[in-house]
């Protein structure tokens, strides 16, 4: 009653598809190779690196100031005497004397006078110290001439607080670095670092004395401020060891 019918189509060639999948692939290939091609010849790259090099850092001399005075001390010339006209002495082949003779004669001792003398201007008494204008009270420092001695006493050998000497002075300061485990916290802080100014200029013996909250702030102050150069604290005119007090302060802009 059912037929059953069975219709075969002939088998066709693939040639054709193939031939247009390998045009499409060499065409996308050939877009990409040129992208790639003009990207590069577009970008200009350094003929040569730039140079490198680390420069150690620089400390400036420490200047002492000259003293305060005036050239020479003030030195004052005294006067000179007043010599008196001497009469020639008589001809060689006339013979003078005396109207009296006296009877003993005594010999007159030969004066003598003292002087001072002060450098450059012999027979000069010097009456102020000496010094330039512009200098420093008791101040050991040079001068355009010769400097002159200076009698300074001498300082009694120990620390001194901030307020007993010429405070020190920062030359070379190089700001802590903000700790790299804080950075996204963006916090501020601050740190009171005490430490001891040796006769050099060095930082010695640093210990916190007001810290932050975080202690990675304390460790940055401590380290760096030990790099930190000064003019040495000093006491008529000598340096001494001092304490001070460094302040630091953390922010994020």
């Amino acid at each position: 009653m059912f037929e059953t019918s069975v219709i075969q189509s002939p088998p066709r060639a693939a040639g054709g598809r193939l031939s247009l999948l390998t045009i499409s692939i060499i065409a996308h290939s050939a877009v990409i190779i040129g992208a790639v091609v003009v990207s590069v010849a577009t970008v200009k790259f350094p003929s040569s690196a730039p140079d490198e090099f680390a420069q150690a850092p620089i400390f400036l001399p420490v200047i002492v100031p000259p003293p305060l005075g005036v050239e020479n001390g003030g030195a004052v010339k005294p006067p000179e005497p007043v010599r008196t006209a001497t009469p020639p002495p008589p001809p060689s082949n006339q013979v003078t004397a005396p109207n009296t003779v006296p009877e003993t004669v005594t010999p007159v001792a030969a004066a003598t006078t003292a002087s001072t003398s002060t450098e450059g201007i012999p027979g000069a008494t010097s009456t102020e110290p000496k010094g330039v204008p512009w200098g420093t009270k008791d101040s050991v420092g040079e001068l355009d001439a010769p400097p002159g001695v200076v009698d300074a006493p001498p300082v009694e050998e120990k620390i001194y607080l901030p307020h007993e000497v010429k405070a020190p002075v920062a030359i070379f300061k190089p700001a802590p670095p903000y700790p790299p485990l804080l950075a996204r916290t963006r916090m501020a802080a601050t740190v009171v670092v005490r430490c001891v100014i040796d006769k050099n200029g060095h930082v010695r013996d640093p210990r916190v004395i007001a810290p932050a909250s975080m202690a990675p702030f304390n460790d940055a102050v401590v380290t760096t401020v030990q790099r930190w150069r000064f003019t040495p604290g000093s006491l008529r005119g000598q340096a001494v060891e001092s304490y001070l007090d460094l302040t630091v302060h953390f922010s994020v802009n």
